[in-house]
């Protein structure tokens, strides 16, 4: 039997067709190896050829081991609790009183944003995510090119922030963060990537993103980027380095905004938002009064019911998690942050699993993204952190935090389902 009939053999018992295809390069790669080494020893081309088929053991039993290994998984857990958290997520816009909502539209408008999430999770369920590895500089350029777009050419603006309408789908700038996400996944995954790269690639998207007034996005993506630079191949010297030079711009740049405050370039009202988060009593009736409400929400809050009536703006958006406490008590609250948190876990869970650099670093972004909005979420509604247009994974209303999150489980489930692939070394074990 050749090497041809014998891959033949193995891959009619192999039912998955990606696998096929990584198993077909493997096995081809191992007897190449393995027919060179007989070779060398005097045996001619065909009697090699022959020795390292026969090493390889029987075809049926060999193809039937790989077929176990390389069948597709799905992470059954995650799936159940980003369905739990969907259904949950109808249960902010029922509990909305006034008559500037339309409760009917809020609904048709909130089950076309968990279809178009289902359809994003399962397209990326279903690449193969190793493909994208390659593709590094083209994903931080279309990440960088969307930017432009929204900031030259849109068609409309909300509080500032530049935004692009299409019918019924608005984009923003949040549609970003998962380009940037794979982009640097990819270019840290790389042995050979420059310091000096990143360097000017971070410098640069941060300039960029900083002409869109979004300071959500770029928390979230100056969040990721950072643990993706933790996480990646450079050594801990240059990365204690860059820690060093980053905590050297944040102090250089407190110290000039208490400066300039002080000299008067800076006027009271530009810091507003910052002076009643510090002391929303002296601003109760401007930046501070969101804090005093939420404050007020907590402390007259019941387990379960309705405790106070107070009217919340953006109850269904960035200040959601407040407005569940309010309309149905803290123990539904503690519900959604357990199964928010266990996600979380789940994720952590996976990343343990990977042994692909660049999963493990996809992961890490993910897990990165969807931390840094559940955390802050839940720190702005008990006072922690300042007030800002943070959504709460899933729960939140609107299309495109429900594209990004479902972004973040599309890649989950897309590496969780080929976490079994194996390397040439191990195929002579199974």
């Amino acid at each position: 039997m050749d090497s041809k009939q014998f891959l033949e053999q193995v891959l009619s018992h192999i039912r998955s067709k990606e696998a096929k295809g990584y198993v077909k390069a493997e096995l081809s790669q191992h007897m190449q190896h393995e027919k060179v080494a007989w070779m060398k020893k005097g045996y001619s081309k065909l009697e090699a050829e022959e020795k390292s088929v026969l090493e390889m053991g029987n075809p049926s039993t060999l193809g039937k081991s790989f077929n176990r290994l390389h069948k597709p998984k799905i992470d059954w857990l995650l799936v159940s609790l980003i369905i739990g958290m969907m259904i949950i997520s109808f249960l902010p816009i029922l509990a909305l009183n006034g008559p500037q909502y339309n409760i009917q539209l809020y609904i048709e408008n909130k089950i076309f944003h968990i279809i178009a999430g289902i359809i994003v999770v399962i397209g990326l369920m279903l690449v193969d995510y190793s493909k994208f590895t390659r593709w590094g500089y083209a994903f931080f350029a279309a990440g960088a090119l969307f930017v432009t777009f929204l900031y030259l050419f849109h068609n409309q603006q909300i509080n500032g922030e530049p935004m692009f309408s299409i019918g019924p789908i608005t984009l923003q700038v949040w549609l970003a963060i998962p380009l940037f996400c794979i982009a640097w996944a990819a270019l840290f995954a790389k042995e050979n990537f420059p310091l000096w790269q990143a360097i000017v690639l971070v410098i640069f998207s941060f300039v960029l993103l900083s002409y869109i007034p979004n300071l959500s996005v770029l928390f979230i993506y100056s969040v990721m980027t950072f643990v993706l630079f933790l996480q990646s191949k450079f050594s801990w010297k240059q990365k204690g380095a860059i820690i060093v030079l980053v905590i050297g711009v944040i102090v250089g740049f407190i110290s000039f905004m208490v400066i300039s405050y002080k000299k008067g370039v800076i006027a009271d009202y530009q810091l507003v938002r910052l002076f009643g988060f510090w002391n929303p009593e002296a601003y109760a009736t401007s930046s501070g009064s969101i804090n005093i409400l939420l404050a007020d929400i907590l402390r007259e809050a019941k387990w379960f019911g309705s405790g106070t009536a107070f009217v919340i703006p953006e109850a269904h958006t960035d200040l959601v998690f407040g407005h569940i406490i309010q309309s149905f008590g803290l123990a539904l609250a503690f519900v959604i942050f357990i199964i928010l948190c266990l996600t979380l876990v789940r994720l952590a869970l996976i990343l343990t699993m990977i042994k692909n650099p660049f999963g493990k670093l996809l992961i890490s972004g993910c897990i990165a993204i969807f931390s840094t909005q559940l955390l802050y979420e839940v720190g702005m509604t008990i006072g922690l952190v300042p007030i800002s247009s943070m959504p709460l994974p899933f729960i939140s209303y609107g299309l495109m935090p429900t594209v990004l999150n479902a972004f973040i489980i599309g890649v989950a489930l897309n590496v969780y389902r080929r976490k079994h692939f194996v390397q040439v070394s191990s195929i002579a074990n199974l």
